[in-house]
């Protein structure tokens, strides 16, 4: 009997193995970590909404780790690896996104984010454009009222695979930084013209924070 390597190979066992492959290359970097606001630490227990972008999760996820932030996850296949690779680290997952299960996946985050748990969003996923803030983190910080705070990372000699997201993975023994910007809070309802200004207020921030971070280690062949 013949089997495909989608059968020999689950999404599980990758998700495992690309946690493992994350963590041993993350004890090789030197990382600085700058918090524009100490509540924003992993370990402190003020809730927040943090937005990352999909392409920068390397270094979120190294020093998140073990945080138990409740982080929304694509029910695609490969959204199976990422979930089983974050929850190996040490994160909670909600499945959904903007084009299948989004709904539901909102819902459950608002009751998470109203019962004090932190829960972050990668903005610009499932599937992009790049850098474009995604209004699910902005809908559900306008529904709970919890600060959103940008978060990102950079890392000076790096890989960037050539997804949509030019996903940066890091050379061993790289200087890396992770950066949390000030906590944003959202103003006005859920209306369209409300979530759409507060959507491009927080996309400007993610933005300049990632380029900001870039500058710091000197980041090279940014795509």
């Amino acid at each position: 009997m013949a089997f495909s390597t989608q059968q020999l190979v689950s999404p599980a066992s990758l998700g495992r193995l690309a946690w493992a492959v994350v963590r041993s290359i993350g004890g090789t970097l030197s990382i600085e970590q700058r918090f524009a606001d100490d509540r924003s630490r992993q370990l402190s227990p003020e809730p927040f909404i943090y937005v990352l972008w999909h392409g920068r999760m390397f270094m979120p996820m190294i020093c998140f780790r073990n945080s138990g932030v409740n982080i929304i996850v694509s029910e695609h296949r490969d959204g199976e690896i990422v979930a089983t690779t974050l929850e190996s680290a040490g994160f909670k997952t909600v499945r959904g996104s903007s084009t299948r299960g989004g709904v539901r996946a909102l819902a459950k985050l608002v009751r998470l984010a109203r019962a004090g748990k932190r829960i972050a969003f990668t903005a610009d996923g499932p599937v992009g454009p790049k850098w474009k803030l995604q209004p699910g983190a902005v809908y559900v910080a306008a529904k709970t009222g919890l600060p959103v705070v940008p978060i990102t990372g950079s890392i000076s000699r790096s890989y960037y695979f050539g997804s949509w997201d030019s996903l940066q993975f890091p050379m061993p023994f790289s200087r890396a930084v992770l950066l949390c910007g000030e906590p944003y809070t959202v103003t006005g309802g859920t209306g369209d013209d409300d979530i759409e200004r507060n959507r491009l207020e927080i996309e400007r921030r993610l933005t300049n924070l990632t380029l900001e971070a870039d500058a710091i280690v000197g980041a090279s062949d940014r795509p």
